[in-house]
């Protein structure tokens, strides 16, 4: 029997990964982080690389739910809502990219018009705005997931369907790479399809050249997140013993992780190239913690503390992106400071959260931390209004 009410340990681990998300995302400054808080330099996987696949693993949880309501079937409106949803979520992605729209600082340019002369602010060039992105692939890999589990229906396929996918993408990468290895930053398969495709100008160039780790490409063994998260909201919802559901993902998981360390050995657990290992080590371990807050919450029934949480897991693309466009537009409200200007980030940071931090210790990491928890707790309060006024803003 499936269960129609909706699962507090789903909407927990949304909003803890949602805080997470934005935490790890806005320190006092990026040369202070404590390393938990760091992605791992190439291969490897800290706590930080888990956020990302996570967020999608929970998606996959939440479609299941969605999909049951509407019989699973592609009829009767449910194609064109993942579409409609899919398409949302990038252009929000991709608008939050382009912001602020103008160029800074603000340059006039003379239009005539019917022999008058008007003058607009210049436009930013959309011939550099980056393409992919973190809301760009949720868009993308939420839409082309829910189209293939709607069309293959049957457990059996869609699972084969993850299998192929994986192995697949295992295979692209050692077929068409350049550089010296197929796990090379140079040359992999990834950056040569973005390169192809999209050119360098639209591609993230945070690495030292032009490469994405949310390329597109590396977008298709993220399906497999979705996937497996669907398959974990299936066993919650088919199973009436939460604590056999509990178990079941904790085992689930925990095999995920052993062959995910297995496979390490041939196939490198690597974030910014998504690597099928990489899959199945964040796939296992959100299993694993899934498990664990059904038991916390179902099964003994420990839910007072999940508040703060489900506050932020009831809006949690939209305060995501809030949280992105709020740090865009702190970076370009400029103040004067010691004989310049600074941007309005930094001058928190210097003016506010190093001397908090000093009270307690000359390592900066800490004064870091304390901005990116004020950053966590200012859009706490904004999720908590929403959430008493049960408004639930759906990207």
């Amino acid at each position: 029997m499936e269960k129609k009410e909706r699962i507090k340990a789903i909407d927990v681990l949304r909003g803890l990964t949602v805080a997470t998300m934005i935490m790890v995302n806005n320190p006092g400054t990026w040369g202070a982080i404590y390393p938990p808080l760091k992605h791992a330099a190439w291969s490897g996987c800290t706590p930080t690389d888990l956020v990302f696949p996570f967020f999608m693993f929970i998606v996959g949880a939440s479609m299941w739910f969605v999909f049951s309501k509407a019989g699973h079937r592609f009829a009767g409106g449910l194609g064109k809502k993942v579409i409609k949803r899919a398409v949302m979520i990038y252009l929000v992605g991709f608008l939050l990219a382009w912001y602020p729209f103008f160029s800074f600082p603000i340059e006039l340019v003379p239009h005539r018009f019917l022999g008058m002369e008007f003058s607009f602010p210049a436009m930013k060039n959309l011939e550099t705005i980056r393409i992919m992105g973190v809301l760009a692939r949720i868009g993308v890999a939420y839409g082309l997931t829910g189209l293939l589990i709607l069309w293959l229906k049957k457990v059996k396929y869609i699972l084969a369907a993850a299998v192929v996918i994986l192995l697949g993408y295992w295979a692209i990468l050692h077929l068409f790479y350049t550089g010296e290895s197929f796990m090379a930053l140079e040359g992999n398969a990834v950056q040569r399809l973005d390169l192809w495709l999209l050119g360098s100008a639209h591609v993230y160039k945070g690495y030292g050249t032009a490469f994405d780790p949310e390329g597109l490409l590396s977008t298709l063994p993220s399906m497999v997140n979705i996937i497996l998260g669907y398959m974990a909201g299936r066993c919650i919802a088919r199973n009436e013993n939460k604590l056999l559901a509990s178990q079941q993902l904790m085992f689930w998981g925990a095999l995920g992780v052993m062959i995910a360390l297995g496979w390490d050995y041939a196939f490198p657990i690597n974030k910014p190239l998504w690597t099928s290992s990489y899959v199945l080590f964040s796939c296992g371990w959100a299993s694993i913690l899934l498990g664990m807050l059904i038991y916390v919450i179902d099964v003994r029934h420990k839910d007072r503390w999940t508040n703060p949480a489900l506050v932020f897991g009831m809006n949690p693309l939209f305060i995501f992106a809030l949280s992105a466009l709020v740090a865009k537009t702190l970076a370009l409200i400029k103040v004067p400071y010691d004989g310049g200007m600074l941007s309005m980030q930094p001058f928190l940071f210097k003016t506010i959260f190093i001397p908090l931090g000093g009270l307690f210790t000359d390592d900066l990491r800490l004064a870091s931390l304390f901005f990116a928890i004020f950053y966590i707790v200012l859009f706490w309060l904004i999720a908590r209004i929403l959430y008493k006024k049960n408004i639930f803003i759906k990207l």
